[in-house]
């Protein structure tokens, strides 16, 4: 099975919305009720549905995510990026000082204005690069599970959250926030 059939089977009926981040944000996730999680991880050039999710996005569950410091290939990132438009119906790019840019350039431009965003923690000075890739959804990282609920009830499903970390730690560059 595919990543997307994978997907499909286990958030059937959800409006199912991919986070590309770094792990000490999924704090910024953790809402009351918690939401479906499902952390996607590399294994031999793809990307499958980690052991054990989904499972429910808690301060708990946040704080064990912090210590996951998954394999980090952006290649094989961008690879996933260009197959999954239409499999999800939000793409969110963690800006993280500009690192997000490259993996935002490989979402196709109808797909980035109507189905991508960029979060950011305090500010975006990269905006207007996102914008000339298409982008039109800009967030405050504190403010991105509000807005993809907003989008999950205007479509009338319940939402579910799906993540790649995008940097790779270890415990040499790690700092527990």
């Amino acid at each position: 099975m595919t990543l997307i059939e994978d997907i499909a089977a286990v958030e059937k009926d959800r409006y199912l919305a991919l986070i590309l981040d770094n792990e000490v944000t999924v704090g910024e996730f953790v809402i009351d009720p918690p939401l479906p999680w499902s952390r996607l991880v590399q294994n031999q050039g793809a990307f499958k549905i980690a052991d054990g999710y989904p499972t429910t996005l808690t301060a708990a569950q946040a704080k064990f995510e912090m210590k996951n410091w998954d394999v980090v290939s952006l290649p094989t990132i961008v690879q996933l990026l260009r197959q999954l438009p239409g499999a999800v119906d939000m793409i969110v790019f963690g800006n993280n000082a500009g690192q997000g840019l490259p993996l935002a350039q490989a979402l196709p431009e109808p797909a980035a204005a109507g189905h991508g965003a960029v979060i950011f923690a305090a500010s975006l000075p990269e905006k207007s690069a996102y914008e000339r890739l298409g982008y039109r959804n800009f967030w405050r990282r504190n403010e991105t599970a509000n807005r993809l609920l907003e989008r999950a009830r205007s479509a009338g499903r319940p939402l579910a959250l799906l993540f790649i970390n995008t940097i790779q730690h270890n415990e040499s560059n790690y700092h527990d926030p």
